[in-house]
């Protein structure tokens, strides 16, 4: 393409925090407005994000959306709030230019007997490389059919969202985020063998399994059951990440097998790591940290005690690690939690200097959570400060009984 050809591609990128106090309609109107004036050139981006209340009437996006693959849209990113149809545009999905995709369509607030947009049976996308979707009943062969016709599509990201999936078999994807589905998801399989970046969010692991190893450089996992059973080797998967992000008991349970005899995690930078109750049981953190010789920043979620069900605690009596490379280490806990200065402790009397620990307080109130960030000194000084308020308010109780 010669320059006068980049110079003619155009990009309309509209957001709503942009046009306040602008209604729906009148928005809508601007809109028709200014796509009516352009010069009929190709269009490289068509960018919407509109999270006002009421949504933008249906008609009008459908037009919009066709005025975009009539002129050769490579980059189509729509976020609504409040569509209240089922079924996406048809043109979407057989537009030959489309090279990035990202529909995020909420549903109205009101729709209780929602259950995800219908993706169009015909779908031929022979250019895209990144496919997001948002709260979309995604079935197998709605995949089969973006992976058959859409032979460069190195990005799949489905978030809150209906999938019917058994197997994910591709040759060329590279990224694969499946975040928070909506349904109590089924097993399936993932062949792809190029993954070098895998997330996934509310699933268990034992209905997830791997054909055709990856080597993945970054994973963020935080899974929601407690009985992994150790049919697939995980850490195998891990080993070669330079960025981890494991969570919840079912992620536990399967380092506390695995991690015994996995190999060293040579290349690990960024570790984050918890949502159990970490104050009495770190056997699994402890054991990380001696595998990760190079690691450079750690996050520890902890989880208190009575959310959720715990599972057994492994003893970690002798246990130490040398990360010699550690630049800092977060410690993000609820307002109230016990037992965050025993971590700290653990972490200086292996060596990592005590203004290097910073502690992340989640503060909830009735209309909104807040996070509060003090060092773990300012944190230790604080606590007891507090407990000793509360002796001196016990013995002046005690003592008027």
């Amino acid at each position: 393409m010669n320059p006068a050809d980049e110079d003619a591609m155009e990009f309309i990128r509209l957001d709503s925090k942009d046009f306040e106090g602008l209604t729906a309609k009148k928005f809508a109107r601007m809109v028709n407005d200014r796509l009516l004036v352009r010069s009929n050139v190709d269009l490289h981006t068509f960018q919407l994000h509109w999270d006002e209340f009421p949504g933008i009437h249906v008609r009008g996006m459908r037009r919009w959306m066709k005025y975009a693959v009539n002129h050769n849209v490579k980059v189509l990113d729509v976020i609504l709030d409040d569509y209240d149809k089922t079924h996406l545009p048809p043109c979407i999905f057989t537009c030959h230019s489309l090279q990035e995709l990202n529909l995020q369509w909420g549903a109205p607030g009101n729709d209780l007997e929602h259950i995800g947009r219908v993706i169009p049976d015909e779908i031929y996308l022979p250019s895209l490389k990144k496919l997001t979707l948002r709260d979309v009943e995604f079935e197998q062969s709605s995949l089969n059919k973006f992976i058959a016709h859409s032979p460069y599509l190195e990005d799949i990201h489905l978030i809150d969202s209906l999938c019917y999936l058994n197997l994910i078999d591709s040759k060329v994807l590279k990224r694969l985020t499946i975040d928070g589905s909506i349904d109590i998801p089924p097993c399936f399989t993932i062949s792809a063998p190029h993954l070098i970046s895998f997330e996934c969010m509310g699933y268990e692991l034992k209905n997830i399994s791997w054909r055709d190893q990856p080597t993945l450089e970054s994973a963020q996992i935080d899974a929601r059951g407690t009985t992994f059973d150790g049919g697939c080797k995980f850490t195998e998967i891990l080993v070669h990440a330079k960025k981890l992000a494991l969570f919840g008991l079912d992620i536990k349970v399967m380092l506390e097998k695995e991690l015994p005899t996995c190999s060293v995690f040579q290349s690990l930078v960024t570790l984050e790591i918890g949502k159990w109750y970490l104050t009495e049981d770190l056997f699994v953190v402890l054991r990380f940290l001696q595998l990760s010789p190079r690691l450079e920043k750690l996050k520890l979620i902890h989880k208190s005690a009575g959310e959720g069900a715990e599972t057994k605690n492994r003893p970690v009596d002798g246990m130490t690690f040398q990360c010699p490379l550690l630049e800092s280490v977060t410690i993000q806990c609820s307002e109230g939690d016990e037992g965050i200065d025993k971590l700290g402790n653990v972490l200086v009397a292996n060596g990592v200097s005590l203004d290097k620990i910073s502690v992340t307080i989640l503060v909830t109130n009735k209309y909104r959570k807040d996070e509060i960030h003090v060092t773990l000194y300012e944190y230790i000084k604080k606590r007891a400060l507090q407990e000793k308020i509360s002796a001196t308010e016990g013995q002046v109780k005690k003592a008027r009984r």
